[in-house]
């Protein structure tokens, strides 16, 4: 029997400011934009182009409140999580809407702000039971 694994690395910059919500169930929600950028080689010309992918990415909890708080458009960051698709409301119409994105199970601030992160939560951030969409 096959093992299914669900999990995703990746760093980049966040295109834009945090948004932090509170869901009805009173739980706290941080909604970031990654852009990760990699480089591939074009397959006619040879030469050596760079890609962006835009990662919509979701913390909770104590990371939701703290990335909201130090983080801001331009931040470096990583994020180990896993893909979670959901579906989104369509406003009355027949048609279904999903979106793919990353929930953060580990947020690590990279660049100025990695210090304040390790002192203010030295063992807080990062842990799995933040992660609860």
């Amino acid at each position: 029997m096959a093992v299914n694994l669900n999990h995703v690395t990746l760093s980049g910059n966040l295109t834009r400011d945090p948004e932090l919500q509170v869901l009805p169930s009173g739980q706290v929600v941080c909604e970031l934009h990654v852009a990760s950028h990699y480089r591939a080689r074009d397959g006619q010309s040879g030469a050596w182009r760079k890609h962006t992918d835009f990662i919509p990415v979701r913390a909770f909890s104590h990371q939701a409140r703290t990335a909201h708080e130090y983080l801001r458009r331009g931040s470096a960051v990583a994020v180990v999580g896993r893909i979670c698709s959901r579906k989104l409301d369509t406003d009355g119409n027949d048609a279904s809407s999903w979106r793919v994105e990353v929930v953060a199970q580990c947020l690590q601030f990279v660049g100025p702000h990695a210090n304040i992160q390790r002192e203010r939560n030295r063992d807080a951030i990062g842990t799995m039971s933040d992660a609860r969409y």
